[in-house]
């Protein structure tokens, strides 16, 4: 059998060949660093989260292992054990069948587990939109399962052309479904926005997220059905494959860690009035509902000219948020509170000889 039967390729160099196997080992290998690490941030983080996501970040990551083993070793096949072979490189061994496999499930993992989180988004009026991204990611199901039997029955990279159709739906498919997926998730949290400019900042910042990530896998795709299109005759498009695979792990582990933790914050006050020095009173820590690590100081300003009644006081509330939280980047905002002052029976008003009074201050957060 002659390398023209074998591998048809057009004008087949380096370039195309191995050199785009060799740099997306190269790239593959960074994104699972990249991966590998959020795994530890989310375990590290989030201890508690829910069974569901635990054990499919443990797959998730278990899959990436072993997707960058096969593409490794199909890389050392094609670039060592067969250098200078031509009719060895148009065959397509085990290595690339098994990583296309591996691709589907990890690619079709991600999307359902992206679709299980727009159905919670969605509550219980999920409308046209919460079934259509389920039937979307149902059909990829279909279509990747299809595409794995239809590499696992050509041998040759010349046979390839026969299953195009295949190649065509399934990078097809994977970009409708993150396109539905990202606008299902940004409309859902569109409508979870209120009043509150700090929960409205965390919302938009995820937000920014999902469009991000879809961007990213969306873009991947497209290029991985283009480079096929155009230079069906290549291992482009096939490196391109590699690179896929990792940027939906990272996109969705990304997504995780981009979640808030519930924390405390501390609330400072700064209180000065007229004939006493400016005094500092740390107030005890309060749980607030929107985690973060939450910095809140405000300053209290009291006019004495009324000794009698109680001092009217004018308050401004500086929250500055740090840590980690759905935002990742720091917030801050000031508004301004009336406060309910209840002055301690034998307080008057002082005078440069007089200590400060006791006041209580009495506001709901």
């Amino acid at each position: 059998m002659s390398s023209e039967t074998v591998f048809s390729m057009q004008a087949p160099t380096l370039d195309n060949t191995l050199g785009a196997v060799f740099l997306a080992v190269i790239f593959s290998s960074i994104l699972f660093g990249i991966s590998t690490l959020q795994v530890y941030l989310y375990y590290h983080f989030y201890p508690s989260d829910s069974r569901l996501h635990k054990f499919s970040v443990a797959i998730l990551w278990v899959l990436d292992v072993l997707h960058l083993a096969l593409t490794i070793s199909s890389a050392y096949h094609y670039g060592v054990w067969g250098f200078g072979d031509l009719v060895g490189l148009g065959v397509v061994v085990w290595e690339i069948k098994l990583l296309v496999a591996i691709n589907v499930v990890i690619i079709l993992m991600v999307q359902s587990l992206y679709a299980y989180r727009v159905w919670l988004l969605g509550g219980y009026h999920h409308g046209v939109l919460g079934y259509l991204v389920c039937a979307a990611v149902l059909g990829g199901f279909a279509v990747g399962i299809v595409l794995a039997y239809a590499t696992y029955s050509i041998n040759s990279f010349a046979e390839i052309t026969g299953i195009s159709w295949a190649i065509y739906a399934c990078f097809s498919a994977s970009t409708t479904i993150d396109i539905i997926l990202s606008a299902a998730m940004c409309f859902y949290l569109r409508k979870s926005k209120g009043n509150e400019r700090a929960l409205n900042s965390r919302i938009s910042t995820l937000m920014q997220y999902t469009l991000s990530c879809g961007v990213f896998t969306s873009a991947c795709s497209v290029a991985c059905l283009f480079s096929f299109v155009l230079m069906p005759n290549n291992l482009i498009f096939l490196s391109l494959t590699f690179i896929l695979t990792r940027l939906y792990v990272n996109s969705f582990m990304a997504m995780l860690n981009a979640r808030a933790r519930q924390r405390t914050s501390t609330t400072t006050l700064s209180i000065s009035g007229v004939g006493s020095s400016p005094s500092h009173h740390q107030l005890s820590s309060f749980s607030f509902p929107h985690a973060a690590y939450v910095q809140r100081t405000v300053s209290v300003r009291r006019d004495w000219e009324k000794p009698a009644a109680p001092p009217p006081i004018d308050v401004e509330l500086q929250i500055q948020n740090h840590g980690q939280s759905q935002s990742p980047a720091s917030y801050q905002s000031s508004a301004k509170y009336d406060w309910e002052v209840s002055p301690s029976p034998t307080s008057s008003a002082p005078t440069p000889a007089q200590p400060m009074p006791t006041y209580t201050y009495a506001r709901g957060w």
